[in-house]
């Protein structure tokens, strides 16, 4: 058979692109892509953390629910979420639009990492879910 090294692709409708956002009402989102490429279904909890020039956040993906910092994170069929709106205002991170991440995938330490001077903005009136799907 003349396909018989090639595989079929069968998925529709959805990005396989890894993004994160920040949406407008305080939440942190994982897309479909981030959830299935860095196995996040896997994980029931999230520790965020950010670095002393305020320039990337981290989100460590944990079971431990008494993990200091440890955030449950609320799955959705396309997309996770959590509230960070406390985080984001501790550190006075804006979020009055939503914003999407590329993300960096720190492999030998599980930690997916996004730098806030590299964003994009949410089309307006587009559906922020449709975003991150």
């Amino acid at each position: 058979m003349v396909l018989e090294n090639f595989e079929r692709f069968t998925q529709q409708g959805r990005s396989f692109n890894p993004k994160i956002s920040i949406r407008k009402r305080g939440q942190i989102g994982f897309n479909n892509g981030a959830i299935k490429r860095f196995k996040i279904d896997g994980f029931d909890y999230v520790v965020l953390f950010i670095d002393k020039e305020r320039t990337q956040i981290a989100f460590q993906f944990t079971n431990n629910k008494d993990e200091e910092g440890a955030r449950k994170l609320a799955k959705r069929k396309n997309n996770y979420f959590v509230s960070g709106k406390s985080f984001l205002d501790y550190y006075n991170l804006s979020y009055e639009e939503s914003q999407v991440f590329s993300v960096e995938w720190m492999e030998e330490h599980g930690i997916a990492v996004i730098n806030l001077q590299e964003h994009s903005t949410a089309e307006v009136g587009s559906q922020e879910d449709d975003v991150l799907s």
